[in-house]
């Protein structure tokens, strides 16, 4: 029970950081496209 719940966990952990890095740089493709406009 203790192993699939640490797996899932990970999983968890694993999906929160690609979602934090395309997020991140999302912002940073906005930001530079935003900056080039002005």
């Amino acid at each position: 029970m203790s192993n699939s719940n640490s797996k899932k966990s990970s999983v968890w952990g694993i999906v929160l950081k690609a979602i934090v890095a395309v997020a991140t740089a999302l912002a940073g493709v906005f930001g530079i496209t935003s900056c080039m406009g002005r």
